[in-house]
């Protein structure tokens, strides 16, 4: 995986270009419900669009039979990361993270760093197996 590598807090904090990664111990991350869209989710639930479906910018949309397992938030200062496992895997303890600014919209830094995206987070899909 090609990316610039930066810090959260104390943790190692990956920019590709389209996603944000942080390394993390299971124990760093905070297992609580989180408000995003319509729906609160919990740790555990998998996730297949973030966004509006008829909506390529601005959304989250997880390629077929793939999704985001949602572990919890990562704070550090005053920003919070929302953290996914894709796949429910997280090979060397590689977590995808997103900005949380509200339930509405969440952020990332795209372009290794150099610009960023916000989510409008309209809609939120869930595998229903998961619930």
């Amino acid at each position: 995986m090609k990316a610039l590598v930066s810090s959260f807090g104390d943790k190692e904090f990956f920019m590709t270009k389209e996603a944000n990664f942080i390394r993390l111990e299971p124990s760093d991350i905070r297992e609580e419900f989180l408000h995003i869209a319509d729906k609160v989710i919990t740790p555990g639930d998998h996730i297949t669009l973030i966004g509006k479906n008829d909506r390529k910018a601005r959304t989250i949309n997880i390629d077929e039979g793939s999704f985001l397992e949602y572990k919890g938030t990562y704070s550090s200062e005053e920003k919070v990361l929302s953290v996914f496992a894709v796949n429910g895997d997280t090979p060397e303890n590689l977590y995808e993270a997103f900005y949380y600014l509200e339930h509405k919209r969440l952020f990332i830094l795209t372009n290794y760093g150099q610009s960023g995206m916000d989510i409008q987070a309209n809609e939120i899909h869930l595998l229903e197996a998961a619930r």
